[in-house]
């Protein structure tokens, strides 16, 4: 049972108690820089305040830690006693171990934090100890603590920048997706953003967006889409056209206002199903906004994909008229090392009377790029009127916004998707050569580099704590054995 105690306790560690994370200590090194400098009491009070505000929130935080790992251990028995496979979702005791994980490193934290403040105590009270137990000079004992505390202190920074704060409710939909890592996922996507958002989902919330999309195909109105024939192929379309209007939501909420998103999706369900798309217990419109939020960050390259095609319907329509097959790519701009990145490609048919057409894909990389060589061989949908755009170009630019989304719909349906995710252990520039033919006559072809870098968070967590704690450690002891510091 989850007690109004525990929600303030996790309410606070995840708004409040996560700063002072980073606040606290660097207080405190910077009190414990000037008390070994200044070797004066006068403000000795704040650097006694600095410790105890640290060790408390740092005993808060552990604490939180506590309450949602038997939170969540309570929330896997009740899911099991339903009858929810969740012992069989797929990756989920990895996704658990990730979630407890955070939760371990407060515990360390804690740990770092009151083992820094028995040095500091030791430097205080002790010093005189300390220079007998490991014979230093008078003085020595006092600077050889005061580092070492330091030196844990920092460590405490070094674990603050890997963890999160789980939330105490943490099998809620979208709770875990953002410890969640699709570590497989298909190459050709058929329904671009069904395939794309269904494959980033942690298992949890797979299994609700599984219940939730066929919910709506099961209460669509009879007026969407009467010409789509046959009848079967509306649900899938009226599943991708909410799932575009959501995101359109989130990414431009001042044009597709909640009033808009409102009035669209009782074009496609009933009022009383679209109030629950807004306002519901599971997959409402909040939780969208929170998933779209974390999966535009987790995978940028496949919703950029979302936001070219709006753009260019808004802006330069005439380019998706220009040739038969629209071809649009993301590619980031760099990889940071140690990590996959997404290669996008997103292709439509625009050629009349073609029927469906066999694409053939070849992916040549770097050495050192993984995956190397690709071969893949894709049919892509036939055309079709409903997506196409007018000739006068003019006209649609003074189109509403319906159209605007029903083209959108249109083309993330009817298109197909290619996601590669690449790895490389190399630094630096790595090509990429792709070439796409139909009928034995390439469509595109188009050479990238891939650079791999590392980031500024790698450095942090990596290397800086350790040269830090190093230097913590080692300076003292220089001073202390040597006296030339």
């Amino acid at each position: 049972m989850v007690t109004v105690t525990s929600r303030l306790v996790n309410l606070y560690s995840r708004w409040i108690g996560r700063v002072f994370l980073f606040i606290f200590p660097a207080g405190v090194i910077a009190g414990l820089i000037y008390f070994e400098i200044e070797a004066a009491n006068a403000y000795s009070w704040l650097v006694d305040l600095a410790w105890y505000l640290f060790l408390a929130n740092s005993l808060i935080l552990a604490f939180n830690g506590v309450l949602v790992s038997l939170s969540f251990d309570g929330e896997v028995r009740g899911l099991i006693k339903e009858g929810t496979p969740i012992n069989s979702a797929a990756g989920f005791r990895n996704l658990e171990r990730k979630y407890k994980q955070s939760n371990l490193y407060l515990l360390i934290i804690l740990f770092l934090a009151v083992i820094a403040y028995g040095f500091y105590a030791a430097a205080v009270h002790a010093s005189d100890g300390i220079e007998a137990l490991f014979a230093l000079s008078e003085g020595n004992g006092k600077t050889l603590a005061t580092y070492i505390s330091i030196s844990c202190t920092i460590f405490a920074i070094a674990a603050s920048f890997i963890i999160r704060i789980p939330t105490l409710t943490g099998l809620n939909v979208g709770g875990l997706v953002k410890y969640y890592t699709a570590s497989r996922h298909p190459y050709i996507l058929d329904m671009m953003i069904y395939d794309g958002i269904y494959t980033l989902l942690d298992p949890i919330t797979r299994v609700r967006f599984s219940q939730w999309s066929e919910h709506i195909s099961k209460q669509i109105v009879p007026e969407f889409a009467p010409n789509l024939k046959p009848e079967a192929n509306r649900k899938p379309l009226a599943i991708q056209n909410v799932l575009v209007l959501l995101y359109l939501n989130y990414r431009f909420p001042k044009i597709f206002d909640k009033e808009y998103l409102r009035r669209e999706l009782q074009r496609i369900v009933p009022m009383s199903h679209t109030e629950e798309i807004l306002k519901g217990e599971d997959l409402n419109l909040k939780v969208w906004k929170d998933i779209f939020s974390h999966l535009t960050k987790q995978t940028p390259e496949l919703f950029l994909i979302i936001d070219r095609t709006i753009l260019t319907l808004t802006e330069t329509p005439e380019l998706i008229e220009a040739k038969d097959f629209w071809v649009i790519s993301a590619v980031p701009p760099t990889q940071k090392k140690e990590e996959s990145q997404d290669i996008v490609f997103f292709i439509l048919n625009r050629k009349d009377d073609s029927g469906e057409q066999k694409v053939l894909m070849n992916y040549k990389g770097a050495d050192d790029l993984s995956p190397h060589d690709i071969d893949i061989g894709f049919s892509i949908n036939a055309f079709d009127p409903f997506v196409a755009i007018p000739e006068d170009t003019s006209e649609f630019l003074s189109e509403d916004k319906r159209q605007l989304v029903r083209l959108v719909t249109a083309i993330l349906f009817t298109g197909t998707c290619i996601w590669i995710s690449a790895h490389s252990e190399n630094i630096g520039s790595n090509l990429i050569a792709l070439d796409m033919i139909v009928d034995d006559e390439p469509i595109s072809t188009q050479i990238f580099n891939l650079r791999v870098v590392r980031d500024v968070r790698y450095y942090l967590q990596a290397w800086g704590p350790k040269v830090l704690a190093s230097l913590a450690v080692l300076i003292p002891i220089v001073r202390a054995l040597f006296g030339i510091l």
